[in-house]
């Protein structure tokens, strides 16, 4: 069995439907149930998550089961390697990432889930001059709350909010045939200094916190580096199958390896400086302000993958 760590947007998707396609491996995405569902259905402990593994391996099918981006961190990893399983995460370029989770839910957010995920919307109108100082002085208030004791306690913004939607979405969407353009344009005449900064805040912090715990809890060979895995065969076949399930050494399915994982980023095509660029320069600050608490140790990893480093 194996299981990998991610907090999403690193080709998870991607990477469970490439290792499945071997007829002797079962990899799930997303999930913390058996049988697979949604997270936040069915959950289960990851003790009773791997036992649940360890029960489906034992069948007369002989099939290796795994999977990727349901439990996060090392929440499960002590839990895999007590059964002879193997543990991995995925590391992906910080600011490439964050930029990926902020575009995925803004709209969605901004809208409370009227606006699907990944919605691109007329997102250079939102960052206004008053806006920009509205949201300095909401992350001088968020940073005052980040203490790094407690920062395995998250309550990220975005998961709150995905709660709120399901339970109760304010009238002033719940207009008949209020379509896309109209919800943009209410959005747009709204101030979302707060619900922005609490958004760009969290996944900033939950992106590091998730970084850095699996980058001192686990063995270099278990850091797997996204941009390798998703282009080149070899690393894909040597760093990531061959490391997780050496029961078939070098037997891993490369056909239609090329086919590019999922873009949740509009600005996919612009590399990681100038996806900073993109960003207002509240955000670029506080980038800045989350590198530079940072350990020596985890900068030099992200330095010797080529990560861009504001």
């Amino acid at each position: 069995m194996f299981y990998i760590s991610s907090r999403g947007h690193s080709a998870t998707g991607w990477l469970a439907k490439q290792i499945s396609k071997h007829n002797k491996v079962v990899c799930w995405h997303g999930t913390r149930s058996i049988p697979p569902t949604d997270p936040g259905i069915n959950d289960l402990s990851p003790k009773d998550f791997v036992k649940g593994l360890k029960i489906l391996e034992r069948q007369r099918d002989e099939r290796i089961y795994g999977a990727v981006h349901g439990f996060h961190g090392v929440k499960i990893k002590k839990e895999i390697e007590e059964e002879g399983g193997k543990f991995a995460g995925i590391f992906r370029d910080p600011v490439s990432k964050i930029s990926s989770f902020f575009y995925a839910y803004l709209w969605s957010t901004l809208s409370k889930g009227n606006l699907p995920e990944d919605y691109v919307g007329p997102t250079e109108k939102l960052f206004s001059k008053n806006l920009e100082d509205s949201m300095i002085q909401e992350f001088e208030t968020l940073k005052k709350t980040h203490n790094k004791k407690n920062q395995n306690i998250i309550k990220t913004v975005f998961n709150l909010i995905n709660i709120k939607i399901k339970r109760n979405k304010k009238n002033l969407y719940n207009i008949k045939n209020l379509n896309f353009k109209k919800i943009e344009n209410v959005i747009l005449s709204q101030d979302n200094s707060k619900i922005l900064s609490e958004l760009f805040f969290n996944i900033c912090r939950q992106t590091f916190l998730y970084d850095a715990e699996i980058f001192h809890n686990c063995k270099p060979e278990q850091l797997i580096i996204m941009e390798k895995m998703v282009s080149e065969k070899n690393y894909f076949m040597n760093n990531v199958w061959n490391y997780l399930i050496p029961e078939l050494k070098d037997k891993a399915e490369t056909e239609s390896f090329e086919q590019k994982a999922k873009n949740h980023n509009p600005n996919i095509n612009l590399n990681s400086r100038q996806k900073f660029d993109q960003f207002p320069e509240s955000f670029k600050k506080l980038f800045t302000w989350f590198f530079l608490k940072q350990d020596e140790d985890l900068i030099k990893f992200y330095k010797k993958n080529n990560y861009f480093i504001p």
